[in-house]
């Protein structure tokens, strides 16, 4: 009688297609599995049980079953984060897309090695050192990952403050520390978009440009189009024409000019009278001289004169440094990283371990090779995982639920850096990518973890406290089997019910 309590809904339970029909219909699906399992729990789970099998697999497996259409691939492992015991698991090791839980693999890593206080270096230097006037300047990059406009006018105010009045030769942009590969997006085409964004050793504003569009004050007139920050570096041109009413712009944007030369960004489309101002990020083609250019306008902002041209080069042996600008500790980095599921971060970060690790130039490579080796502490088999990126844009990734919790536990473990790499992970109901996941009483700030979600691809892993006081580690992938499948939310909704079950007292199997 008890083989009868775990079902398969889905043959009564049609999958329709209308997206609200089918919101409901996996409300329904894990309703009835959730039932399956209370009234397992009630007749009983010791009958059948095979020895070292965890007790809760079958509520796992009703849980899950009563979640996943048929088309559907799922890897999922608990485990006690305090004594290692696995709690429950659904193939764990079975490799599929992680998306963006990838994070946590490339994060864990660089913490691991370079250590939360680590800092990138962009340094200043000249052919001619002197007090207020200097020659030839070289603006050289290691990689930050987080130099934005602010900090880069506080790297120009450091130069003001030191004495500098005056640059008579060029401003030279060296971005040699890193040879990065493109973005890889198996799913479209590279575009403007800030997600596709360049990597480089010399970046600012994780290469992009910010553009604007204000409406004008009467229906009719063109809207007002800035972009920000302001520099040599690139020109807008809008076309936005306001409207009647409060509708957001859509603007359609495109780019001309080629790597070396102005980039013109055209912004055509229409805002309404009465909409708010909206912000649109547009990448960058060139990143080092689009960081170059920037200086220069801050520095000219600042009084200082520039008699000389931006343009890309090396720093020769010869040069003597004028300013070490530091980056905030690689701690807060990962914290932003994680929190709001940077890609650029990740890229960036993955390049900078594989120079500390293998050598300069970094590249994609090294940095991928220095997160296998990560993963091979860790205790996962090699060839039971295969690294294409280091932000999980790509679907070549693939990774098992075993891999990415024996990460966590390995992490946890870890004073020199458990501390920063636990609160860089998102809280539920509160702050980055959950901060609209798991709201409800009962789940809030309950869950720290990180997301992954790309078409067909949904995954969370982190770590949680059980209904009964248990702390524990876990990863959940869902992949879809097929093409063409959009965003879903199965992951989150498995970690759900599994956070609704209690895990039983420890040293209980």
């Amino acid at each position: 009688m008890q083989h009868l309590i775990i079902v398969t809904p889905h043959a009564w339970i049609p999958r329709l297609p209308h997206p609200g029909t089918e919101k409901r219909c996996r409300a329904l699906r894990l309703a009835v599995a959730l039932g399956a399992f209370m009234l397992f729990v009630h007749l009983g789970s010791s009958h059948g049980e095979a020895a070292g099998v965890p007790q809760l697999n079958n509520r796992l497996e009703a849980i899950v079953t009563g979640t996943l259409p048929s088309d559907y691939a799922v890897s999922a492992l608990v485990v006690d984060l305090e004594t290692g015991q696995v709690l429950m698991e659904l193939h764990p090791d079975r490799p599929l897309t992680p998306a963006s839980t990838m994070k946590v693999v490339t994060s864990a890593t660089a913490l691991s090695l370079l250590k939360p206080d680590f800092a990138f270096v962009t340094e200043v230097l000249t052919d001619k050192a002197g007090s207020s006037s200097i020659g030839e300047v070289y603006l050289k990059g290691t990689g930050d990952p987080y130099l934005v406009s602010e900090e880069l006018f506080a790297l120009t105010r450091g130069l003001k403050e030191n004495g500098l009045q005056e640059i008579t030769g060029n401003i030279i942009v060296d971005d040699s520390y890193f040879i990065p590969g493109k973005p890889l997006d198996e799913r479209e085409e590279l575009g403007h978009r800030s997600y596709h964004a360049p990597y480089g050793a010399l970046s600012l504003n994780f290469n992009s440009i910010k553009i604007l569009v204000h409406p004008a004050d009467r229906i009719g007139r063109p809207a007002r189009v800035v972009m920000d920050p302001t520099s040599e570096y690139a020109v807008v041109r809008g076309s936005v024409k306001t409207v009647r009413g409060n509708a957001c712009p859509r603007p359609a944007i495109s780019k001309k000019g080629e790597p070396g030369e102005r980039e013109i960004i055209e912004v055509t489309g229409e805002i309404g009278v009465n909409a708010q101002a909206r912000g649109v990020y547009v990448n960058v083609a060139s990143p080092a001289l689009y960081t170059g250019k920037v200086f220069k306008e801050f520095l000219l902002r600042e009084g200082v004169r520039v008699t000389g041209k931006v343009i890309r080069g090396k720093t020769p042996p010869s040069a003597v440094s004028y300013l070490e600008f530091k980056s905030r500790p690689l701690g807060s980095i990962v914290y932003w990283l994680n929190k709001f599921s940077n890609n650029f971060m990740a890229e960036q970060i993955c390049l900078a371990v594989g120079a500390q690790a293998h050598g300069v130039p970094g590249t994609r490579e090294k940095g991928l090779a220095v997160i296998r080796k990560y993963l091979l502490s860790c205790g996962v088999d090699e060839g039971s995982f295969s690294l294409s990126d280091a932000s999980g844009l790509s679907l070549s990734n693939k990774l098992s639920a075993s891999a990415i919790v024996r990460v966590l536990v390995t992490a946890s473990r870890d004073f020199s850096y458990n501390a920063e790499f636990m609160a860089s992970l998102g809280i539920s109901g509160i702050d980055g990518t959950l901060r609209e996941k798991f709201t409800d009483g009962a789940m809030r700030r309950r869950i720290r973890a990180k997301t992954g979600t790309l078409r067909g691809v949904n995954a969370l892993a982190g770590y949680g406290v059980s209904r009964d006081g248990r702390t524990v580690a876990f990863a959940v992938l869902v992949n879809n089997l097929k093409q063409g499948a959009g965003f879903v939310s199965y992951a989150d909704d498995i970690v759900r019910a599994v956070m609704e079950l209690p895990m039983g007292a420890r040293g209980s199997r």
